[in-house]
């Protein structure tokens, strides 16, 4: 008898409704679906357009090992992304008689959330964005409101998670942009170092009123917000005075830049005693640009109160030195220091000194873990914390076809903080935090944070003192390799990406990182993506991502009490049968995954993924994960 995986006999019945509906049309026919409605003919003088686009997922789980406390579910079948990404966006773009400009962005949330009562119908959950922009004779004025907005300010005050860009390009972000063909986004990669990742990246949502003035006399400029983060919901009342409101004043001298950056935050947290969280940040920021260098630099104080904590005031810098890219040797230096006082939960770092509570929105709690505390974050290059000081330097070279980057930094703790730190997985990730999104303390052993796209996991240490806190300040080490190639075979296009990333946490100070168990914790990956073109309109996509963390006796140890152990080594201990063993962490993250990038239409592609991922640590018991994805994803443009 003939036997048909579930997941595999759910996908083709996709792909062929899909087929089906593609049939009946031809390439420039489906430019134009079929609609009930009276068709629309625009009047050669309207000043009106519209613009946007429309994205469906089907994502199918089959877990073979499953975490025990976390349902258990061995198979999953969803349609629709569950990271609050719009499936359909809608652009109004007008002109009036009088020159000035308005907008709207209509943006629908998944439609497709089971049996969620409250979710499962078309609803307008982003908002509607309105927008308008008016030039008068002391400069160029814009204001828009509505729904939710990404809003970028200054890597202090409000910023995204930006770093130096090395990641693997075969996991797509819904919002990344389409190509006029598949390659040029690995293309760009290869030539630029930067991809597109929407509007997401480097930005932070707000819902508000936002303005914006240039071309002011005297060389001024300004921008500003005042509305609401995640971080000002309220479960008591949602007209509740919780609000962030910043702004920025520029001022432009030649080649120099002169700026003032202020933020104010507040949440109330109790309505009985009316206390509040709060936290006001005031920063000035300096930028000079000549022919081959860029000099940034910012600093300032913030403050935070709250009925746990009140900091009077803490001191931020950052400084970073940049040479062009046209020189032979070009360079990126770095160097901070952020005070364990100074938090802001809408800058470009991660807060290490106060719980980020969020509060109840719902039933499934999602909301209160959106931004958990992390516990001493062994980060990437580019990343910062509060409550540590660091530099790194970043240098790039080619060699003909062959790119290589590399990056390598340190850092400390500036006081002893509680005894844990944490660690980001750089393989699987993605796939981890989908299957408890923003979730905090979950997992078998209650120590996996899930932020967007991402996991955390917490490690607790065993050398405190009276007070909890760890008898020592960290110290961090970071290391990243990546080289590009771009070839030829058979007069066909390919691009190789290697990314190599080592990080460590120590007890004392050591110039690089190092895989031994002198180590808090060792961690070691490397990601290998191939793009290989097929033809014009298809690419095939390879990667391959292996990781290994291990930890040392100053780290909780496992609980698989009838072995010896298990070896540390990169290489299998069957080649060494002395090899160094322990009894804590000791993690092997794989993952093999292969897809196609497919255009079908002038401005529609299909994205298809099937990935093959293995996580688990001989030394936990209930560590032990393994399963495929299958992705297939269909975005278009209007």
């Amino acid at each position: 008898m003939l036997k048909i995986n579930l997941k595999y006999l759910t996908f083709i019945l996709l792909i062929f409704q899909f087929s089906n509906f593609l049939s009946q049309t031809s390439a420039g026919d489906f430019l134009t679906p079929f609609s009930s409605n009276i068709k629309y003919t625009k009047n050669p003088s309207s000043q009106f357009s519209f613009t946007g686009y429309y994205r469906f997922l089907g994502f199918v789980r089959n877990q073979k090992d499953v975490f025990p406390n976390n349902s258990g579910k061995t198979l999953a079948i969803l349609s629709g992304d569950q990271f609050r990404e719009p499936m359909l966006l809608l652009k109004l773009k007008g002109l009036t008689k009088d020159k000035i400009t308005i907008g709207a962005d209509f943006m629908l949330n998944s439609l497709y959330k089971g049996p969620e009562s409250d979710n499962n119908n078309l609803t307008l959950e982003l908002g509607i964005n309105l927008r308008t922009s008016f030039n008068t004779k002391f400069g160029k004025f814009n204001l828009s409101s509505g729904g939710v907005n990404w809003y970028r300010q200054s890597r202090l005050t409000v910023w995204g998670n930006r770093t130096f860009n090395r990641q693997s390009l075969y996991h797509r972000r819904p919002q990344t942009r389409l190509t006029n063909t598949p390659e040029i986004r690995y293309k760009n990669y290869y030539e630029k170092g930067l991809i597109d990742d929407g509007l997401r990246y480097g930005n932070r949502a707000f819902q508000g009123i936002f303005i914006q003035g240039q071309d002011i006399p005297f060389n001024l400029s300004f921008k500003g917000v005042i509305g609401k983060t995640p971080f000002n919901r309220s479960n008591f009342n949602e007209l509740s005075n919780n609000y962030t409101s910043c702004f920025k004043i520029n001022k432009k001298i030649n080649d120099f830049n002169l700026a003032y950056n202020f933020l104010n935050s507040s949440n109330l947290v109790d309505t009985l005693s009316s206390d509040f969280r709060r936290y006001s940040i005031n920063t000035l920021e300096f930028s000079h640009k000549m022919k081959s260098f860029h000099f940034s630099f910012e600093g300032g104080f913030g403050s935070y109160n709250s009925p746990e904590n009140n900091f009077e005031f803490g001191e931020a810098i950052i400084a970073n030195f940049k040479t062009t890219k046209n020189l032979k040797f070009p360079i990126d230096l770095q160097a901070y220091r952020i005070a364990p006082e100074f938090v802001n939960l809408t800058g470009n770092f991660l807060n290490t000194t106060v719980l980020e509570v969020f509060p109840d929105v719902g039933a499934n709690n999602r909301a209160t873990t959106i931004r958990p505390q992390f516990n001493s974050p062994i980060i990437g290059l580019g990343r910062h914390t509060n409550n540590r000081q660091g530099i790194s330097i970043n240098a790039e070279h080619s060699f003909k076809r062959l790119k290589i980057n590399a990056g390598i930094g340190v850092s400390s703790e500036i006081d002893t903080s509680a005894a844990s730190l944490s660690y980001r997985y750089n393989v699987n990730s993605e796939t981890l935090s989908r299957l408890y999104l923003f979730a905090r303390d979950w997992g078998p052993y209650n120590n996996l944070n899930s932020t967007y796209r991402n996991i955390f996991e917490n490690v607790d240490l065993v050398d405190t003192n009276d007070s909890g806190l760890a008898n020592f300040k960290k110290y961090f080490n970071s290391i990243e390799f990546q080289a590009k190639y771009n070839g030829t075979l058979f007069n066909h296009q390919f691009y190789i990406f290697l990314l190599t990333r080592f990080n460590s946490c120590s007890k004392s100070f050591f110039p690089l990182p190092k895989y031994n168990l002198e180590m808090l914790i060792s961690q070691l990956s490397n990601e290998l993506d191939l793009s290989f073109e097929l033809n014009k309109n298809t690419y095939l996509v390879l990667n391959v991502g292996i990781e290994r963390v291990i930890g040392n006796n100053q780290t909780e140890i496992g609980d698989n009490n009838s072995s010896l152990g298990s070896p540390i080594n990169l290489i299998h201990h069957f080649f060494n049968e002395n090899s160094t063993r322990n009894f804590e962490r000791n993690q092997r993250n794989t993952l093999f995954g292969c897809g196609i990038d497919f255009k079908i239409g002038e401005n529609a592609m299909l994205f298809f993924r099937q990935n093959f991922y293995k996580y688990y640590d001989p030394n936990f018991v209930f560590n032990n994960l393994k399963g495929t994805e299958t992705m297939l994803e269909l975005k278009f443009l209007f």
